[in-house]
């Protein structure tokens, strides 16, 4: 294997955290009743098969970066339209 390249780290840094922000806020929510316990069951599940594909993928630049990305957003819009139903 090659050594990775200054992008691949630093892209690969940023997914990271990410992926932080979305757990420490599902977490965050779930805690303060926010949203149900069932909607941070799933948000934690889908953030780990996630974030295990991500590891196993880190080298895989753009792919990665978007689905933090995404995961973000998700939680976001999906967070706002749940707590206010």
């Amino acid at each position: 294997m090659s050594e990775p390249t200054p992008r691949q780290v630093l892209y690969a840094m940023v997914a990271g955290g990410f992926f932080v922000v979305v757990l420490t806020l599902t977490v965050g929510a779930g805690i303060t009743g926010v949203v149900p316990s069932s909607w941070t069951f799933t948000m934690a599940v889908l953030w780990l098969i996630l974030a295990v594909w991500a590891v196993l993928n880190w080298r895989q630049t753009v792919p990665v970066l978007l689905l933090a990305i995404g995961l973000f957003v998700f939680w976001a819009l999906a967070t706002v339209l749940i707590a206010n139903s």
